[in-house]
C-alpha cells in the first residue's frame, strides 16, 4: 500500500533546524538550554529536501513555468541502522510532480557484511549509471539522456565485493524496469532480472566502471531488457573533473545513449558542471542531443543552490530550452 506523507517536506525542515532558545535579564538567571535531542549509536537519521522552479521553452509559444510542484522537488528521509556486521537502510520518499508519484518506502534492505563482501536483500537501487538517483548526489538539475537504458529500484538479493581497488556485485531481482523508477514488478513469474558490473580504482584519480542488465520477459508483447553500461571518471587535478559513459539498450526501444562531463570547482563555495548527453535511436524513439551549463553555490555543507540552462536538440521534435534554479537542504 502506497504511503503518502505530504508533511515530509517540513519535517525536513524541521529536522534540520535547531529549536532551542533561552532569554536572560539582569534579574534572573537563564535556565540552561535543553539538550538537543540524540539517537543511539547504532541509528543514524539524515535526508534532503530540493525545491525548484523551471521554465521550459519548446517553441511555437509553448511554454511552461513550473514553481514548487516539478520532478525536481524531492525529500527522503533516511534511517541507517548498524549493529556488528548487521545493518539496515529504510528512506521515506516524497515527489509531487512524476507520474502521480506522492510518497513512500523508496529504499528497504538488510546487509550482513563478510570481510570484503557484503550481502544484501530487500528493495535497493540498480547499480547502473554515472548520473546519481538522488538530487543531493547529482552535480546539476536534470539527466543527460532519454533512452531508458538506465534502470532504478527493484527487490532482490545482491552480493557485492570491495576492497581500495577493486569491486564486483551481481544481483538477482524481480525485475529491472519494474514499475518505473520507484519499484520493481514484485512478481517472480513473470521473468527475473539480473545485474553486474566491476570497477578499479588501481589507478591514481582514475575510476574505471562497467556493468549490464538483463530482464527476461515473459510478458506477450513486452520485449527483454539489455543493458551494456560503461563509464569512466578522472580526477584532472583536485579542482577539475572529467567522466564519459556510453550505454546501448535493446528493449521496448534500441540505441545507444552516452554523455560528456566536466566540472570545475572555482572555490570551496562554487562551481560549474558542463555536460553533453546523445541518444541514437534504432527503434522506438527520437534521436535526441542535449547541452548543459549548471553552476552551484553552496552557503554551507547543509545548503546549497544550484542553476542549470539545457538546450534539447530532437530530430523530428524540434528544439527546446530548459532552465531551473533549485534550492536544496541536507539534514
Amino acid at each position: 500500500m502506497r504511503l503518502k506523507f505530504t508533511r515530509l517536506p517540513h519535517l525536513a525542515l524541521l529536522l534540520a533546524t535547531g529549536t532551542a532558545m533561552a532569554g536572560s535579564d539582569t534579574t534572573v538567571t537563564p535556565a540552561p538550554a535543553p539538550a538537543p535531542p540524540t539517537t543511539p549509536d547504532w541509528l543514524k537519521i539524515s535526508g534532503y529536501a530540493a525545491i525548484s522552479y523551471t521554465y521550459t521553452d519548446t517553441g511555437d509559444n509553448r511554454r511552461t513555468f513550473a514553481d514548487g510542484n516539478t520532478p525536481y522537488d524531492a525529500t527522503k528521509v533516511i534511517f541507517q541502522a548498524n549493529q556488528g556486521a548487521f545493518g539496515a537502510y529504510v528512506s521515506l520518499f516524497y515527489t509531487p510532480g512524476i507520474s502521480g508519484q506522492e510518497a513512500g518506502i523508496l529504499d528497504a534492505y538488510a546487509t550482513y557484511k563478510m570481510g570484503d563482501f557484503t550481502l544484501t536483500g530487500g528493495k535497493y537501487l540498480s547499480y547502473l549509471g554515472y548520473e546519481a538517483f538522488d538530487t543531493v548526489n547529482m552535480n546539476q538539475i536534470t539527466y543527460a539522456n532519454t533512452l531508458g537504458a538506465v534502470p532504478a529500484y527493484h527487490d532482490g538479493i545482491k552480493l557485492d565485493y570491495a576492497t581500495d581497488t577493486f569491486g564486483a556485485g551481481v544481483n538477482v531481482s524481480d525485475s529491472i524496469r519494474g514499475r518505473g523508477f520507484w519499484a520493481g514488478d514484485q512478481n517472480l513469474s513473470n521473468g527475473l532480472g539480473y545485474e553486474g558490473y566491476v570497477t578499479y580504482k588501481g589507478i591514481s584519480k582514475l575510476t574505471l566502471w562497467a556493468g549490464f542488465a538483463y530482464e527476461n520477459s515473459e510478458i506477450p508483447g513486452v520485449h527483454d531488457f539489455l543493458t551494456y553500461d560503461g563509464w569512466a571518471s578522472y580526477d584532472i587535478t583536485a579542482k577539475m573533473t572529467v567522466a564519459a559513459e556510453v550505454a546501448y539498450h535493446d528493449g521496448d526501444a534500441r540505441g545507444t545513449q552516452g554523455l560528456g562531463f566536466l566540472k570545475y570547482a572555482f572555490t570551496k563555495q562554487f562551481s560549474t558542471v558542463l555536460r553533453v548527453g546523445f541518444d541514437e535511436f534504432s527503434y522506438g524513439g527520437h534521436d535526441h542531443m542535449s547541452y548543459t551549463f549548471s553552476p552551484t553555490y553552496a552557503f554551507s555543507d547543509n545548503f546549497l543552490i544550484r542553476a542549470e540552462l539545457t538546450c534539447n536538440s530532437t530530430k523530428t521534435l524540434g528544439d527546446s530550452t530548459f532552465s531551473g534554479i533549485q534550492a536544496l537542504l541536507k539534514f
